[in-house]
């Protein structure tokens, strides 16, 4: 499934049963899945949510994304935070 965001924009995702992989394919998005980090996700990179993990991807400009089932190992993102718990 392709589908595009525009700058501001908010999508949830769920990993489902098999769980995801989200690709970015043209601009970037933050995402947060509830592991502490945010992860930068520009253009040509991709993130794998595990089978019923589920993240918030916002558009830091107009992107587009596409959405799958299977990940390949090696899917690197940047970490941008990381937050101790208290």
């Amino acid at each position: 499934m392709e589908f595009c965001l525009g700058s501001g924009e908010l999508v949830r995702l769920e990993g489902g049963k098999a769980g995801l992989v989200l690709r970015c394919t043209a601009g970037a998005v933050w995402l947060t899945k509830g592991d502490g980090i945010d992860y930068l996700i520009p253009a040509g990179r991709r993130m794998s949510l595990a089978r019923g993990e589920s993240a918030l991807v916002e558009a830091l400009e107009a992107a587009e994304l596409r959405l799958g089932e299977s990940a390949s190992a090696g899917d690197a993102v940047k970490r941008v935070i990381a937050l101790a718990a208290c």
